[in-house]
């Protein structure tokens, strides 16, 4: 039986089918034949940094059509500004067979009072003092709770008999607000410290970023869900926050990331013969098995993080669902994992920055009151992760190659060509 999900990800993702006898599924091949070890050491290893082929289609919009600026506020700001501490540079090498350093586990004092609101959980860190969050202000919150108002004595949206969704069983419109309120409560609880980095001793986040860069390029060739990346970052921060790993362990903690992000969220997820596969046999099959119970261990079974593909999916109701907004929107989530600044950010707020900015890319109007009640933030609020997005847009081949590569593919509609199509009008304006 095919999966299928309710309006999943525009119907661009391509399930694998059935097509052995009986029905079973067949064993998916992604890097290469791995069942049969005699095979494995014969077989040519797939190239993980190989870029998709490029595959020539009009962008998302017709290029001659005129594209707006952002909002009025924003115009002073200049779009060419570089994106500061997305990309530190390592002045010298670094011996990758260190020693495994012993696990430290983060003080409690290192997190600060709730007085500042749920998004505030974290001292402000040396390695990451940039670190964004959203501002919850009485304007903001005036804002909020009139829209609400508005919406709630409509009958309320999620139950509008106009709307396809009330009909859909599979939607539980009826539940909608309290099942978004609950992940919004596990977004704050299941938050990694941004300034992590701080109590680690042999790598930095231009490390992290190699291996952000790495798990796309494997996530991809996996076929895997947008989910199951989102989750393996996730769980990588998480596992970082408390644990201080060596240089020469921080791939192995990706590629456990990945494993059980994908049992988490896939139905045919990678075999562990496959993930010491991707990894090019640099640990032992029972050396990743010993550390996924380990990291599963260390995150207290907590592995259920609302990221932020369902959050798009909530807001883009406001859009009826519009096809080219959400996946120019989750290109621009997904450049976000490769930013720092991002890291300890409410995957809810991240899904409506990307989505406030894809609308603003392709000239789709204003951030409406339907946009604020699904989303639960406003244009102001918004605009601090908008901006950032934006400067991190700049060089896509220095800060996120992988991720510009992956979705210059037609499948994606060659959404970062048309976003670095739209950063060129941009600095010419300018």
């Amino acid at each position: 039986m095919d999966r299928t999900r309710t309006h999943d990800e525009n119907s661009l993702h391509e399930y694998r089918k059935p097509t052995a006898a009986g029905g079973a599924p067949t064993k998916r091949v992604a890097l290469g034949t791995v069942t049969n070890t005699a095979s494995v050491a014969t077989k040519a290893k797939v190239a993980i940094s190989k870029p998709p082929q490029r595959i020539t289609r009009q962008p998302l919009v017709a290029q001659n059509q005129n594209i707006p600026p952002l909002a009025a506020q924003t115009s002073t700001t200049s779009l060419v500004q570089p994106c500061p501490g997305s990309d530190d540079t390592v002045d010298e090498e670094v011996d990758t067979q260190t020693a495994d350093v012993e696990p430290t586990q983060i003080e409690d004092d290192f997190y600060e009072s709730d007085e500042e609101g749920p998004t505030q959980r974290f001292a402000v860190s040396e390695s990451n003092p940039q670190a964004l969050y959203p501002v919850v202000d009485k304007e903001s919150m005036a804002e909020l709770n009139r829209v609400a108002t508005y919406f709630s004595t409509n009958n309320g949206v999620d139950l509008d008999e106009n709307d396809d969704d009330t009909y859909d069983i599979s939607m539980v419109a009826e539940y909608a607000e309290e099942i978004f309120t609950y992940m919004k409560e596990l977004e704050v609880r299941f938050q990694p410290n941004p300034g992590y980095m701080d109590s680690q001793t042999e790598i930095h986040w231009a490390m992290r970023s190699i291996l952000v860069d790495w798990l796309v390029q494997v996530h991809h060739r996996f076929s895997l869900l947008p989910e199951t990346l989102f989750l393996t970052i996730n769980y990588i921060d998480r596992f970082l926050t408390i644990k201080t790993v060596s240089l020469s362990k921080l791939q192995l903690v990706g590629a456990v990331a990945l494993f059980v992000a994908a049992k988490y969220e896939e139905i045919n997820c990678p075999s562990v013969q496959e993930i010491a596969y991707m990894v090019d046999n640099g640990y032992h099959v029972d050396e990743i098995l010993k550390a996924e119970r380990y990291m599963i261990d260390l995150l207290d079974f907590n592995l259920g993080w609302p990221g932020p593909m369902s959050f798009l999916r909530r807001t883009s109701k406001a859009d009826d669902y519009d096809l080219e907004t959400r996946t120019l929107a989750k290109y621009l989530l997904e450049v976000t994992i490769m930013e720092k600044t991002f890291v300890g950010a409410p995957p809810s707020w991240l899904a409506a920055a990307a989505h406030f900015l894809s609308r603003r890319m392709l000239n789709r109007g204003h951030w409406t009151d339907g946009h604020t009640y699904y989303s639960g933030y406003t244009e102001k609020q918004l605009l601090p992760a908008v901006m950032r997005i934006i400067q991190c847009c700049r060089d896509p081949l220095t800060h996120h190659k992988a991720i510009f590569e992956k979705y210059k593919d037609r499948k994606f509609k060659r959404a970062s060509v048309y976003v670095q199509e739209w950063m060129d009008h941009e600095e010419n304006n300018h």
